[in-house]
């Protein structure tokens, strides 16, 4: 499992990526200073994007497209095994309480064909999921080298 956020992927450089993971082979009091200098730089990147204008014409652009489903597969990438089962739970529930209201927005004179789809066609494309989160990184990027 990847341990980067997209967040992380925004702010953090391939070079800084390189560094933190030489930390644990150097000394305590190096590891100690550089984690926290890293740690500042993130900080600071992380203030510069979010103060920049444009970052805000890019959510709103964004927004519209996210629901809690999408939310809970993030988080869901991001569980312990446990955890995930707790997600796919209320993601199970979220799918039936879908079908219950489009059963219950059907006129009752329509016979009813795909009522009971399998749980997994409600699954968001990863795919068009990761090109577009990858199209925002690299715009983000972007503007954090301005």
């Amino acid at each position: 499992m990847d341990s980067n956020t997209e967040i992380d992927t925004i702010v953090n450089s391939n070079e800084m990526n390189v560094v933190k993971a030489a930390i644990p082979y150097m000394s305590l009091e190096n590891q100690r200073n550089l984690a926290v200098l890293i740690k500042f730089i993130e900080l600071m990147k992380t203030v510069k994007l979010y103060n920049n204008p444009a970052i805000n014409e890019i959510q709103e652009l964004n927004r519209p497209n996210i629901t809690k489903r999408d939310m809970l597969y993030a988080l869901r990438s991001r569980c312990s095994d446990k955890n995930k089962q707790i997600i796919d739970i209320m993601l199970n529930i979220k799918n039936i309480q879908s079908m219950m209201t489009s059963m219950n927005d059907k006129p009752s004179h329509q016979p009813e064909i795909n009522n009971f789809n399998n749980v997994n066609d409600k699954v968001p494309n990863e795919t068009n999921e990761n090109l577009n989160q990858e199209e925002l990184i690299k715009k983000l990027k972007h503007l954090m080298q301005e």
